[in-house]
């Protein structure tokens, strides 16, 4: 692979590390990743050109190295890569700090639309749909997943149906943003532009929320504090309470449990805080509405609860 790479893009290589199914070296103390890319092959120039435009920017961002042909992608006994440099900053942890600062950093940038992914119920429908038909296949092999599917596909129906009763037709502030956030793997898959994508500003924020809480890493304090620094309008607080609403974390886990055979008794981390997370759900709606003082409609079923 060494002299592959040193073909390719024209840079000796002094030692290059395997790491899993990518290979990462250094030259004059800059970092660089050779990644397998896992994106459909239409998608890399358009990333290209938003790195690009982040880069005139002077964004924290890693770099894309277009190969010798001048082409993002080089396929290697039919594997697609491809060559970032690292930005030099580094952190372990992403926090909503450093969401904000993509965020303020990316308003307005010129973007491909087949990097758009704003289209919520579209898309949660079709995982839906995916999951309603997934869940008369599981059979005695998955009895956890199996009891507990039907009730978070209730809430994703529920997240789809407050989104179509409650938002209107204003534009929203759109960004650059992630297919996921995790919190865990820090500025290397943050600011790597293989993980990005455009949309709504409170994308990156539920997902991040929901994954510090079931991690146990949530802060109300954090929260506030960026609702307080952000302007969000009342459409951007309904469609922030439905992505919370909508069970990313349980689906994500679901998918990996059933696509590498692991123990899927690690879901009951999820199960065991269900109730704490429709307490939090709810906090959050009480925080918009009296303390922010911006009126939007109750999910009625969580407030009956009377938490």
């Amino acid at each position: 692979m060494k002299n592959t790479i040193d073909y390719y893009y024209n840079i000796r290589i002094g030692s290059l590390i395997k790491s899993n199914n990518d290979y990462y070296f250094f030259i004059n103390k800059e970092e660089y990743h050779f990644i397998k890319y896992n994106r459909p092959a239409e998608d890399a120039v358009s990333i290209y050109k938003l790195n690009i435009e982040m880069l005139k920017r002077n964004m924290l961002v890693h770099v894309i190295i277009p190969n010798k042909d001048n082409q993002v992608i080089t396929v290697i006994n039919n594997i697609p890569y491809i060559l970032i440099k690292l930005c030099t900053y580094k952190n372990q942890i992403v926090n909503l700090t450093d969401i904000n600062y993509m965020q303020n950093m990316t308003y307005n940038i010129e973007f491909d639309k087949s990097l758009l992914r704003d289209n919520w119920i579209k898309l949660w429908s079709e995982k839906i749909d995916y999951y309603e038909y997934q869940i008369n296949q599981l059979g005695k092999e998955y009895p956890i997943l199996c009891d507990s599917l039907s009730y978070f596909i209730g809430l994703g129906e529920n997240a789809i149906s407050y989104l179509v009763n409650n938002i209107n037709d204003e534009k929203e502030l759109l960004v650059v943003s992630h297919k996921r956030i995790k919190m865990n793997e820090g500025s290397f898959e943050f600011y790597n532009p293989l993980n990005f994508i455009v949309d709504n500003r409170v994308r990156d924020v539920s997902e991040y929320i929901k994954e510090a809480f079931f991690k146990d890493s949530f802060s109300s304090n954090e929260l506030k504090s960026y609702l307080n620094n952000n302007n969000f309008s009342k459409n951007e607080y309904v469609y922030l309470l439905s992505r919370l609403l909508f069970p990313t974390y349980y689906f994500d886990m679901y998918d990996e449990i059933i696509n590498t055979k692991i123990n899927e008794a690690i879901i009951i981390t999820i199960l065991n805080k269900i109730q704490d997370y429709e307490k939090f759900l709810v906090s959050i709606y009480k925080y918009i509405v009296y303390e922010k003082k911006v009126h939007i409609e109750p999910v009625e079923w969580l407030l009956k609860n009377d938490y």
